[in-house]
């Protein structure tokens, strides 16, 4: 079956399409294909291939269910439910059967599911179940309308053979509310896959991700969950209870793989708890891993509480000022004039702060710096005098090195040339 359309496709009013593998019939169920600007499915409106289960007067149908394609330029909204019946594409293998369920495969600008909408690839038969393919190359969104009515992408085996299939979401922003579902779920076989490649999750009321296996109490491994995020963020409120889940009742808990610069509001946990948690357990057999790489550094890692007792602030004597020892203090002002917060009004008793005169130093270049050593002259020997001077205004002055003044003296000199002559004349 092949729809196309220049503008939209609007089914609605528990209007279908459908393609079957019927009671008694033997062969590959045919596909939909659905080619427009937008698509709409509400009030129960439905696109469906389905290989069946027997009749009272046919055997169950044999053979794979058909796959679903839906191709849009612009947005897909699938919405609400109308006398039991809600709005949904499906793909199911019935009980009974031999096959494999189809694919689904949508490629939109906008998605949106809600108000109990779902989109299920299942298997009751021999056979696994399809994988649910979503590309949202805007925003991918799940609403619920209650618990009883949560919308959401189903991969479902009910198989004692069969396994769950995959789910596989792309979008920039992912948005799961109010109950709103991921499951990939298995009764007794391996829980499928569920991918997730996106910028922003947000889980929001309950919403879950889930890839449980053993739901009858039975064997199967947990399937694994990789949320790849790794410029972006996924966020919870810590109280709603939404879950990241890649549970097991016998057998070995799944995988959870998550890579995101940040992840707010839910947290790794041993076990499921009433708040927002990402577990990997085995009620009876061996739990799985959680692996988160955030390379964002956590600003709480290196905090440190500071003590609630006030303490005397000491400041060591050491400061000097041009060689004299100076006491130093530490003066606590307050606030320094400013409000606890931009939006309340400055309090009467908050510290005055007045404006400063720059100094008229500050911008000139630094000057040489100048050695605060001051070197002391040595001090003259004293030394004890041996002589005296006669000074020009006449004081006699005691010295230890006097100088010596030429003078004639007032006695006479005799002649010796004299006194030779006069003995011998």
């Amino acid at each position: 079956m092949t729809v196309r359309a220049l503008d939209a496709v609007s089914v609605a009013s528990n209007a279908s399409i459908l393609s079957t593998v019927e009671a008694g019939g033997v062969g590959q169920g045919g596909n939909i294909d659905i080619n427009a600007a937008r698509l709409s499915l509400i009030d129960g409106a439905q696109l469906a291939t389905a290989t069946r289960g027997a009749s009272n007067t046919q055997p169950a149908g044999r053979g794979n269910a058909g796959n679903v394609n839906v191709n849009v330029t612009d947005a897909v909204d699938i919405a609400g439910e109308k006398n039991g019946f809600k709005s949904a594409i499906f793909s199911s293998v019935e009980t009974g059967t031999v096959g494999n369920g189809g694919n689904i495969t949508i490629d939109s600008g906008d998605f949106s599911l809600r108000d109990g909408a779902a989109l299920t690839a299942s298997t009751s038969g021999l056979g696994n179940a399809g994988t649910i393919k979503v590309n949202a190359a805007d925003f991918f969104t799940i609403s619920g309308k209650s618990l009883s009515f949560n919308s959401g992408l189903f991969v479902n085996s009910q198989s004692p053979t069969g396994t769950a299939g995959d789910i596989i979401v792309t979008s920039p922003r992912v948005t799961l509310d109010n109950s709103a579902t991921l499951n990939a779920q298995s009764a007794s076989g391996n829980g499928g896959d569920i991918n997730l490649q996106t910028d922003l999750l947000l889980l929001r009321r309950g919403a879950q991700i889930s890839t449980t296996a053993g739901t009858a109490q039975a064997g199967g491994n947990g399937g694994n969950i990789t949320i790849n995020a790794p410029s972006g963020f996924i966020v919870a409120v810590p109280s709603e209870n939404s879950d990241i889940t890649a549970n097991a009742y016998t057998g070995t808990g799944g995988r959870v793989d998550i890579q995101a610069f940040g992840i707010y509001g839910i947290q790794p946990r041993s076990n499921p708890t009433l708040f927002s948690d990402i577990t990997a357990s085995s009620e009876f057999g061996v739990n799985g891993t959680v692996e988160l790489n955030t390379p964002g550094i956590d600003p709480n890692s290196s905090l440190v509480n500071l003590p609630t007792v006030p303490v005397d602030t000491q400041v060591a004597q050491t400061c000097s000022a041009g060689g004299t020892l100076a006491k130093s203090r530490f003066t606590i002002t307050g606030r320094g004039g400013l409000p606890p917060n931009p939006g309340e009004a400055l309090s009467a008793d908050a510290v005055q702060v007045d404006l400063v005169t720059l100094n008229s130093e500050v911008g000139k270049p630094p000057t040489p710096a100048v050695s605060t050593n001051l070197t002391n002259p040595t001090p003259d020997r004293i030394v004890e005098a041996t002589g005296w001077a006669i000074a020009a205004n006449g004081d006699i002055i005691l010295t230890n090195s006097a100088p010596i003044t030429p003078h004639s003296s007032w006695q006479k000199t005799a002649d010796c040339r004299a006194l030779n002559q006069h003995q011998g004349g």
